[in-house]
């Protein structure tokens, strides 16, 4: 996914994360990108538009797990600090 070599290329040059973290944080942003994916697939189905106002919700919502797990990555960065 060109998205994901993206995010992998901007935190290899930040030089901040470990490069295990940068591979858990790439995951983690892969799979939100397919949940996404998966959701508009199911709005479609439920006759929604699949990127319209409830996709949104949903794929918000989804973000707030995703956010948690890049949140604990991160605190091993603060706690190092």
């Amino acid at each position: 996914m060109k998205k994901i070599e993206e995010i992998r290329g901007n935190l290899v040059e930040a030089g901040f994360y470990k490069k295990e973290d940068i591979e858990k944080i790439c995951e983690i942003e892969r799979a939100y990108l397919e949940e996404c994916r998966d959701i508009a697939e199911q709005c479609e189905a439920e006759g929604y538009p699949a990127h319209g106002s409830n996709y949104d919700l949903r794929c918000a919502e989804a973000r707030k797990y995703y956010n948690e797990q890049l949140e604990a990555i991160d605190s091993k960065y603060e706690e190092e600090e």
